[in-house]
C-alpha cells in the first residue's frame, strides 16, 4: 500500500497522466510487469501461455490473437505483433 501511495504522490507532483492511461487499458510496453499487463493493459489475459523453466529463471510466452508477449523474470522483454490479414 505504501508503494502505491508514493507512486500516486510522485505522479501528482509531476502532473503526469499515467493514472488515467492505466484506467483506459494502454498497450503493453517493454519493462511492464506481468501483473500489470494482466490487469491493466489493453491485451488483457492471454489465450495460452508457454512457460519455460531454466536454471537462471523462468521465461514465458503469452499467446494472443494479435501477437505474442515474451516475459522473463516477471517483466515484459519483447513484443511480437502479427500482421493483420
Amino acid at each position: 500500500m505504501r508503494k502505491i501511495l508514493i507512486i500516486c504522490y510522485f505522479l501528482s507532483l509531476c502532473h503526469c497522466s499515467s493514472i488515467s492511461s492505466i484506467d483506459k487499458g494502454r498497450e503493453p510496453v517493454l519493462g511492464d510487469s506481468s501483473e500489470f499487463i494482466m490487469k491493466h493493459s489493453s491485451w488483457g489475459k492471454p489465450k495460452d501461455k508457454k512457460i519455460i523453466v531454466r536454471s537462471n529463471g523462468t521465461d514465458e510466452e503469452w499467446i494472443y490473437e494479435r501477437g505474442i508477449l515474451y516475459i522473463k523474470g516477471g517483466e515484459l522483454t519483447s513484443i511480437q505483433e502479427f500482421k493483420p490479414k
